[in-house]
């Protein structure tokens, strides 16, 4: 549930919003803008198996690197997307899902990011929205209440609790969520840092009140969402975390997917794709910069055993975004030709153009009928070996 602060922002001018050519540096973790286009709506549902494989996603994502990649990732969860960098992202992907949002609870002490916050939930209104010393949530002794992310070696600051009951806060961040969904290069929105009690400062709000008033604003900003646009939620671990509001999110991200911090399994991954929820397992370096690629190859075959699963690598909860691009991410598999299967222990799925086997738990030895390529490797052989841990894609050399 922790969420990367690592901001570069590029601000400008209100008057200037409208139009304007989005010309800015964005980070991962906390939406990077205060510049709004102009609005309207378009419509999006959940991606079904007309989509390519792998499904590569962005958590959080730095739209600059994204563009400067050329690289076809299919979906961007960001803080906004400016007109034209919608243009450049479509370029690269005709078919990239663009997600924009915030989270509903939290509030982040950078005055950016808070800038940010309150002019998009601004434009378009006939009021300025401002936050006030009112909307926090506070302790019986009336200290904030902190989430815990303040810290001087990351240069990041404190995180703080709203108080979801508070109709100042509630307004301002529906007024947002308005603003964000309205947006015609929108295809949905995003909801960070989702929570089902207050586990920070439970003295200042009781589970069940938490759990009302943030309901009652995901009930508020459904209403909004007009057009049906989707919805991802940030689950932190799994479902189980946020399935009180299951009927106001279309899909969850799985944070820190099989890494220290959260402790999700692959076995876990793998259940929670039998749903009818899009899962994005959202797998990083456990905030090292060590790049796992066993982990990470192991990640990605696992959301191509399913159709409703994206999957994104990045550097952690403390800087997430990073647009990566691995040789795996390349591989023409073509369509399904079924659901997965497990065998000698591990998961495999065939496609047209080739086989997807995930081995979590052990080493397996892959035999073809013909000769394949390891996209891994770039070896070319009939027998293979896919160590546990490990994932690997083998397309036919025919293929």
């Amino acid at each position: 549930m922790r969420k990367l602060i690592s901001l570069a922002i590029g601000l400008i001018f209100i008057t200037t919003l409208l139009g304007c050519s989005g010309d800015d540096s964005s980070s991962g973790s906390a939406p990077n803008e205060s510049k709004t286009p102009d609005s309207s709506s378009s419509v999006t549902t959940i991606p079904n198996n007309e989509q390519e494989y792998p499904k590569i996603a962005s958590w959080l994502a730095k739209k600059d690197e994204i563009i400067a990649s050329e690289k076809p990732f299919d979906l961007i969860m960001t803080g906004f997307v400016m007109l034209d960098e919608a243009e450049k992202i479509k370029s690269q992907n005709p078919n990239a899902i663009l997600l924009a949002g915030l989270s509903t609870n939290w509030i982040w002490e950078n005055p950016d990011w808070m800038e940010f916050l309150t002019t998009v939930a601004s434009y378009g209104s006939d009021k300025t929205y401002e936050i006030n010393d009112e909307m926090y949530l506070r302790n019986p002794d009336g200290s904030r209440c902190p989430f815990g992310w303040a810290s001087e070696s990351w240069g990041q600051e404190e995180i703080w609790a709203m108080d979801p009951r508070n109709p100042e806060w509630v307004e301002l961040i529906t007024s947002f969520y308005k603003t964000t969904l309205e947006q015609p290069q929108h295809d949905g929105i995003i909801v960070d840092m989702v929570v089902e009690k207050q586990w920070w400062c439970p003295d200042a709000i009781s589970d069940e009140e938490w759990l009302e008033a943030t309901r009652d604003i995901y009930a508020k900003i459904d209403k909004l969402n007009k057009d049906d646009k989707l919805v991802i939620f940030n689950s932190g671990k799994n479902l189980a975390d946020i399935d009180e509001y299951d009927q106001y999110f279309d899909g969850y991200v799985m944070e820190n997917f099989m890494g220290d911090q959260l402790k999700s399994t692959f076995e876990e991954g793998l259940a929670e794709a039998d749903s009818d929820f899009m899962v994005i397992y959202a797998v990083d370096t456990d905030d090292t910069g060590i790049k796992d690629l066993n982990r990470m190859r192991l990640g990605l075959t696992l959301s191509l055993l399913n159709d409703n699963t994206y999957f994104t690598y990045d550097f952690g909860p403390r800087d997430h975004g990073q647009a990566w691009w691995f040789p795996e991410y390349d591989a023409d598999l073509g369509d399904p030709l079924g659901t997965y299967y497990e065998k000698d222990n591990a998961y495999w799925r065939e496609f047209e153009n080739g086989t997807v086997v995930s081995s979590p738990n052990t080493t397996v030895t892959v035999t073809f009928d013909t000769v394949h390529t390891d996209v891994t490797t770039g070896e070319q052989s009939q027998t293979f070996e896919v160590s546990q841990g490990d994932g690997r894609i083998f397309i036919k050399s025919d293929a």
